[in-house]
């Protein structure tokens, strides 16, 4: 009996470890998976080309807001250079009003106002970095040459507009003419927007 179950025990091993087994048909596992790589590839796709993303970027980017003084404490700061970052952030600020001026209104009073404004916040900077490392930085310089334009141009408009009442426009001895006046004003225009350029690109 023993040696008839041995016999069994050693043809079942024999069964089992000879290849003998399913022989039915396997299933595609490529085609029953390949929506999940499918569904994979798209999840791993951008979801915008590289222009829309610019385009929405700039819909959805605010203006900087300058007269917060929490973005210029934190967002702008840098240890060496804060205060005097701030005292520029404050000529941005009205250079950004000149400008308005000169591209939407000619009223001399107004322009004058903001130029008197540029010129006293100009001139506490100059005294106040004369002699420290700032005074190198041409945001520096360029502060003092857009605030002596500004001041140019005013005092010529003024002059201006008082010599209008003994020397006529058409007049050979008039030097304030309007051809002369808005070329000065462009000029200062463009000044101005170098100058923001230099002043916003200290960041």
């Amino acid at each position: 009996m023993k040696k008839i179950l041995m016999v069994l025990s050693l043809i079942f091993v024999i069964f089992i470890t000879s290849g003998a087994g399913y022989m039915g048909t396997l299933p595609d596992i490529d085609a029953e998976f390949s929506y999940l790589r499918k569904q994979s590839s798209e999840n791993a796709m951008a979801p915008y080309t590289v222009e829309e993303l610019d385009k929405k970027n700039e819909q959805e980017l605010r203006n900087v807001p300058r007269d917060n003084d929490n973005y210029v404490d934190i967002i702008i700061k840098k240890d060496k250079t804060t205060q005097y970052l701030k005292d520029v952030n404050s000529v941005i600020l009205i250079l950004e009003k000149l400008r308005r001026c000169l591209n939407t209104d000619q009223n001399i009073q107004k322009f004058n106002a903001i130029v008197s404004n540029l010129i006293d916040n100009v001139e506490y900077i100059k005294q106040e970095y004369k002699d420290k490392p700032e005074s190198n930085y041409l945001s520096y310089a360029r502060l003092i040459y857009v605030s002596d334009s500004a001041r140019s141009v005013a005092n010529y408009r003024m002059q201006g507009a008082r010599s209008e009442k003994y020397i006529p426009y058409t007049s050979s001895n008039n030097i304030y003419t309007k051809e002369t006046t808005e070329k000065k004003l462009n000029d200062l225009l463009n000044n101005v927007n170098e100058t923001l350029f230099i002043l916003k690109n200290l960041e």
